[in-house]
């Protein structure tokens, strides 16, 4: 991810934030700037800990299926800790973590930078790089490093000019607080600005509507800030403009004018069809005291957040409902930061000669991403054993064009060979001798060979008799379903939908 989209997305959290926090002024501690202020920070280190637990509705996991209940118990409760993260001032980012559940833990890293990303799960046999060009595409490859570097300035400056907008007008919640503290901050105790604040959602309720009418009320704070993105956009330079499609916008005074007046009436519109909302008995099951969130935030003296802690309680009414999957989700969000802006070193990406990419994950069947992992490892277990990605199933019609299963009048099932291998996942090898057809299955780890119009087959290099030749038919070679799926470990059964018209549904446990 660039650095551009990074500040980006710290802008919707800044804004999240303040949707909890507010923006005026509280004990002397400016809001909005202490919201703006978290924009400026371009490297620190971390640690953070996300803590989700819900709470189902047993009546309705009973009805269930038992696997499917087991599955969604096993992630009842969940955690990613991060004990470890930093971000250079290039962008370039590196964070040790561990994502833990009730089967165990999984430990990982994750480290990128301007050409790739690297991630090492613990279990795995070989890392998983992805090549940044592959998902950046031209903008990526048209963009060299001092570019995206001097690009992701101006987005940073963007992001300062207009977010004023958007966080000025948040009304504060009703119970917020600030006080002086001494804390510790990655065992160091510094002397901190504690901001508390709690909302529920009755509150979010009414407050949604306030802040719709103060962003109407500033009109002239709309046209500054739609005025601060078109001068921003003119200052692009031209490669770039043609890169997002957007060469030349015209006489900008005229335009700044009427787009203005279209978001205005937009956000007149919006805020009529939320009057209309809040007449609605969903409303009031939404937006309840069901809701509850309790935020800390430790703010030093350049203001920017050292330490956070959150607790939300998402309950309401509509919960209780006795259709509603989930009575309550609680989550947990805190963290601390530290080296903010100073000398943090993040090395480029080691890219080793067994790194998987992109494209072998693709080409991948399932079978083949289990054992990428040691038999041991807690995702190994849940990946095979709990979620069974391994396995294999597949139907086959009888009324296909590309190659039909039939039964013949003996009483005998024959299956297109070429399709239901390359359902498998197999691909055939080039022959050696006419008539022959030759493929490897990865999942049993067998060489086998097959010959039109013969029952004999060769196994790893031993010979076998089938039940029944190959047929030919159709411009398609067919195989009794009995040989092939006994040789390659399935099962099959054929089910009739109407009339003539039946499937074949193929499973294979791996």
């Amino acid at each position: 991810m660039n650095r551009g989209l990074k500040k980006l997305a710290l802008l919707v959290c800044a804004f999240l934030l303040a949707v909890i926090v507010g923006c005026q002024s509280v004990g002397g501690l400016n809001m909005n700037d202490m919201l703006l202020k978290q924009l400026d920070v371009t490297h620190q280190e971390q640690s953070q800990l996300l803590e989700v637990e819900l709470d189902f509705n047993e009546a309705l996991l009973e009805a269930e299926d038992q696997e499917l209940t087991k599955l969604v118990q096993m992630f009842q409760k969940v955690s990613l800790k991060i004990d470890h993260a930093k971000t250079d001032e290039l962008g370039n980012a590196w964070a040790h973590g561990t994502f833990s559940f009730a089967k165990g833990d999984i430990p990982f890293t994750v480290h990128t930078d301007a050409k790739a990303i690297r991630i090492d799960i613990d279990g795995a046999k070989r890392p998983l790089v992805l090549d940044l060009k592959e998902f950046t595409g031209e903008f990526g490859l048209r963009l060299n490093l001092d570019n995206q570097q001097a690009f992701t300035q101006t987005v940073r400056d963007l992001l300062k000019s207009v977010a004023p907008y958007f966080v000025k007008g948040l009304p504060n919640p009703p119970v917020i607080t600030v006080n002086r503290v001494n804390e510790s901050v990655h065992g160091v105790a510094t002397g901190l600005n504690k901001v508390h604040a709690e909302l529920n959602g009755e509150q979010l309720g009414k407050l949604i509507p306030i802040y719709l009418d103060n962003l109407i009320a500033d009109k002239e704070g709309l046209k500054a800030m739609l005025g601060s993105f078109l001068e921003w956009f003119e200052g692009l330079p031209a490669e770039v403009k043609q890169l997002i499609g957007l060469e030349e916008l015209g006489d900008s005074d005229m335009l700044l004018g009427e787009i203005s007046d279209m978001l205005h009436n937009t956000l007149v519109d919006a805020r009529k069809e939320l009057a209309d909302a809040q007449k609605e008995p969903e409303w009031k099951q939404i937006f309840d005291a069901g809701i509850a969130v309790k935020v800390d935030l430790y703010v030093d003296d350049v203001l920017d957040v050292r330490k956070y802690a959150l607790e939300a309680n998402i309950a309401p009414s509509v919960f209780a409902e006795e259709d509603s999957p989930i009575r309550s989700i609680k989550v947990r969000v805190s963290g601390e930061s530290w080296n903010v802006n100073g000398a943090v070193e993040v090395p480029a990406v080691k890219v080793p000669v067994n790194a998987l990419g992109a494209d072998d994950l693709d080409e991948m069947e399932g079978y083949q991403f289990v054992r990428l992992f040691e038999e041991d490892s807690v995702i190994y277990q849940l990946l095979k054993n709990d979620l069974q990605i391994d396995d294999q199933e597949f139907f086959i019609s009888n009324q296909s064009w590309s190659g039909n299963f039939y039964l013949d009048n003996g009483g005998v099932q024959y299956v297109p060979l070429r399709a239901t291998l390359r359902d498998f996942g197999i691909k055939l090898n080039v022959p050696e001798a006419p008539g022959e057809i030759r493929f490897y299955d990865r999942a049993t780890e067998q060489q086998i060979v097959l010959r039109a119009g013969s029952d004999r087959a060769t196994v790893n290099g031993k010979e076998i008799k089938l039940s029944q030749p190959l047929e030919r038919s159709y411009g398609h070679t067919y195989m009794a379903a009995d040989d092939l799926f006994k040789l390659l470990g399935a099962e099959y059964k054929v089910t009739v939908l109407f009339d003539d018209w039946k499937h074949m549904t193929v499973t294979r446990d791996l």
